[in-house]
């Protein structure tokens, strides 16, 4: 047994459950306060910038992160869950170096490719903002495509090998050079979204290198490819359904743009940046709970300790929604100003939409303990086709508040799916019932308020949230 599993397989149940709390205030922490920087520098780019061409710069930093999914197309998750199949040291960096290697072929391809097509590619993204010099904003995301993956690459290493301080040192480091760089860009040179991407590329560079130096020791030359072979079948579905889930946003924001305008597209991306303070949580919670989940799922209660953290996660989770949903058009207001008070409307939605999905990673665990990845395939692919298709049909309806519906309703539809194959795949003794009433009850609520505040105005839907919450908290401590 690896001393990293050793770790959880000799606590008790509490003990488990103190242990994920550690971990996800430490690796998630990190991350939530890489995304609360993000917040610092909301305002200021909000303010700075038009709504439309603040929509343009979120556009471009969400396509970025697509293309970094793609190049990595599972590797990482396949990295994480056959790390712990291997015992030896020198079998782990043999996995480790094999993995990377893979990564660097596929950026030495593509970045090439996306460079020579900038022109084409950026037409058929933005044909509307061509007056922006697209194709230069889509070759300064190309140059940091490298730089991601080694972000990536050595934050996940340090990650699984509970390497704390360096992993903080990369998230931390990262976090604070990169806002201080746009705080400094925008405040003092008037930087417009050519350099504030420059500065995005600086801190890329300066941290994938850091981080490929922290990770040094984890790395040989492959004496061959058995590894990667061996992982590539848990891989490849698991790539196909990273990059179905980075393409969403994309797509979403496409869509946004081409049916309701680049302003909407702007105001879109605010109600995300306050959707984010559920990513907070959410991420601090995923960072946590794939290497807990797989540390202790052969101890005979790790099914209980599974349901414990079900019940207890939906219903803080459901709660901090809520709360978020009570306050969103405040935190839109302060920090970007009144010109984005129509972004509100999607801030409960997209939060709700975040807590879904994180629910369900909890009962979908049975799809990576029986290594059977490509199950994951399926809810994505029909979770994006509900999700298009219900804000194709939504937003030229209900507006900005039809987006917001099509994301929830896909997020909805891909946790049922999944839930469903993983159980199919590894049988564990769920109790659905009274996380799936409590989920429902904070839908409906929110949907409600969300409709009295068109009906009677921002109030009336703060009063019918505010009114929710002790409801929803004692319904769901007993139903827990």
């Amino acid at each position: 047994m690896s001393p990293d599993t050793e770790r959880t397989s000799g606590l008790t149940p509490r003990g488990r459950l103190k242990f994920l709390l550690r971990d996800s205030a430490l690796y998630g922490g990190a991350a939530a306060i890489s995304k609360a920087f993000g917040l610092v520098t909301f305002p200021i780019l909000a303010r700075h910038f038009s709504v439309a061409e603040y929509g343009v710069l979120d556009y471009f930093l969400t396509f970025a992160s697509l293309l970094a999914v793609l190049l990595i197309f599972g590797q990482d998750s396949a990295v994480a869950r056959y790390f712990y199949e291997h015992t030896d040291r020198d079998e782990r960096r043999q996995l480790i170096s094999q993995s990377l290697l893979f990564q660097i072929a596929g950026v030495a391809l593509v970045a090439p490719i996306l460079w020579l097509l900038a022109d084409r590619i950026s037409a058929a993204l933005l044909p509307s903002e061509q007056a922006m010099r697209v194709p230069e904003l889509l070759r300064l995301v190309v140059l940091q495509l490298p730089f991601l993956l080694l972000i990536n690459f050595s934050q996940n290493i340090l990650k699984w090998t509970f390497d704390r301080t360096r992993f903080l040192a990369i998230s931390l480091g990262m976090t604070v050079f990169q806002a201080s760089g746009l705080l400094i860009a925008v405040l003092v040179f008037d930087a417009g979204i050519r350099e504030v991407l420059i500065v995005y590329l600086a801190t890329s560079s300066v941290f994938g290198t850091l981080g490929l130096l922290f990770v040094r020791k984890w790395l040989v030359w492959p004496r061959g490819f058995g590894h990667l072979r061996e992982m590539l079948p848990f891989a490849v579905p698991l790539g196909v359904i990273c990059v179905a889930g980075a393409f969403a946003p994309t797509l979403e924001r496409t869509l946004t743009d081409r049916l309701l305008g680049t302003t909407d597209l702007g105001l879109y991306a605010a109600g995300t940046k306050v959707a984010m303070l559920v990513g907070f949580v959410v991420g601090a919670f995923q960072t946590a709970w794939g290497p807990f989940s797989l540390s202790i799922y052969r101890q005979p209660d790790a099914a209980h300790t599974y349901n414990q953290v079900l019940r207890l996660f939906a219903l803080g989770i459901c709660v901090f929604v809520l709360g978020l949903s009570l306050l969103g058009g405040l935190i839109i207001l302060v920090l970007a100003s009144d010109r984005y008070s129509g972004a509100s409307v999607v801030v409960f939605p997209l939060a709700m939409g975040l807590a879904v999905q994180a629910t369900s990673w909890i009962t979908e665990v049975g799809i990576g303990l029986s290594k059977r990845s490509h199950l994951n395939l399926y809810p994505y692919l029909v979770s994006l086709v509900i999700s298009l298709g219900a804000i194709w049909f939504l937003a030229p309806v209900l507006g900005l508040f039809g987006v917001g519906l099509g994301v929830l309703l896909g997020h909805l539809i891909k946790a049922i799916v999944a839930s469903w194959l993983a159980q199919r795949a590894y049988p564990l003794p769920w109790t659905y019932t009274p996380v799936t009433m409590l989920m429902a009850a904070t839908i409906a609520v929110g949907l409600l308020s969300a409709w009295l505040g068109q009906r009677f105005g921002g109030r009336v839907q703060a009063v019918a949230i505010a009114a929710s919450i002790p409801l929803i908290c004692l319904v769901g401590w007993r139903l827990l």
